[in-house]
């Protein structure tokens, strides 16, 4: 997907995201972020952080910088209530505009499935992050189970190109985690890989919280 085209995708659906992901991926933030084990004081980055869907489990004391490539997603994040500390920054997370070891910890909700890049983006997320630091996901994967991936190679063209819902939210639906956190030999230490299988093609996803071993 060229990155032009998850802008504008963003932008228009920034006011139905909430609704959309209520109705068809609504999931329980609060174990992502407490899976950080975030101390006050510390400072936390949300990648893409959308229209803020993790923020209200962050604790009070905490800093968050949350960055996306869409204003208008982030727009509807600011209305958001909060406990903790929040800022927001347009980046692109191939190419963060932080320096090295800029945060305690990070979370990512529905991401690596949109970004161009995945490795690329969780190298991004290492390099800003410090040694030791709990890297939170929860997204969208491939599905262990031949049979539904079968399903998803058919439905993976629509969802990158045309979006599901149609021009709401893209998507790769062959998205990989294997090959992201097993086969890309980055620095990291798989703590948590919890994946949700589901008979529907539309409703397999991943909760796994790593660890930065980058020396």
């Amino acid at each position: 997907m060229q990155i032009n085209q998850v802008i504008e995708t963003y932008d228009q659906s920034a006011v139905d995201y909430d609704a959309i992901m209520k109705r068809y991926w609504h999931i329980d933030r609060e174990p992502l972020i407490a899976s950080l084990q975030l101390q006050r004081g510390q400072t936390a980055l949300d990648a893409a952080v959308g229209t803020g869907l993790n923020l209200s489990a962050y604790p009070e004391g905490v800093n968050v910088v949350g960055v996306d490539l869409s204003e208008k997603m982030m727009d509807e994040a600011r209305k958001k209530h909060v406990s903790a500390d929040i800022t927001f920054k347009v980046s692109d997370l191939c190419n963060l505009d932080f320096p090295d070891n800029s945060f305690d910890a990070a979370a990512s909700g529905f991401t690596f499935c949109v970004v161009s890049d995945p490795v690329l983006a969780l190298q991004e997320i290492l390099r800003v992050t410090k040694t030791g630091a709990f890297i939170a996901i929860l997204d969208y994967c491939k599905s262990q189970d031949p049979e539904i991936h079968k399903w998803q190679e058919l439905i993976a063209d629509g969802s990158s190109q045309l979006g599901f819902p149609t021009g709401k939210i893209k998507w790769d639906a062959l998205m990989d985690y294997d090959e992201l956190i097993y086969n890309s030999k980055l620095p990291i230490e798989v703590l948590v890989d919890d994946r949700i299988e589901s008979p529907n093609p539309f409703l397999c996803g991943c909760q796994l919280l790593l660890k930065n071993l980058k020396s």
